[in-house]
């Protein structure tokens, strides 16, 4: 099961998340499940890089795990759109995948 866990500064605004795990809906490579969360994250990070030029905190790629947490210098109105549209495609995959997918929140 894929965990994801969102971020929040001390003023409820959203920082960043942090992804664990795989979502074991199919085999390795053809896990449409994985795929999605897989390139919804890493299309946010680039966009929060690219688009917005933001200093993170932390970017981590490995198997099985994402992180990222954009440093609170950087949240500005674009970020919270960027981390608010991430967190309704992910709500809207576990939607679909309800098995597969786990929210938290911190």
């Amino acid at each position: 099961m894929i965990k994801i866990k969102y971020h929040y500064t001390d003023d409820f605004r959203r920082k960043g998340f942090t992804i664990k795990g795989h979502a074991d809906y199919a085999p390795i490579g053809e896990d449409i499940v994985c795929a999605a969360v897989t390139s919804n994250s890493i299309g946010l990070i680039n966009s929060l890089d690219a688009i917005v030029k933001v200093k993170f905190d932390s970017v981590i790629g490995q198997e099985g795990f994402i992180e990222c947490l954009v440093n609170e210098e950087s949240l500005n109105e674009k970020t919270d759109l960027l981390l608010e549209h991430f967190e309704l495609t992910m709500k809207s995959i576990k939607k679909d995948y309800p098995n597969n997918i786990k929210i938290l929140k911190k």
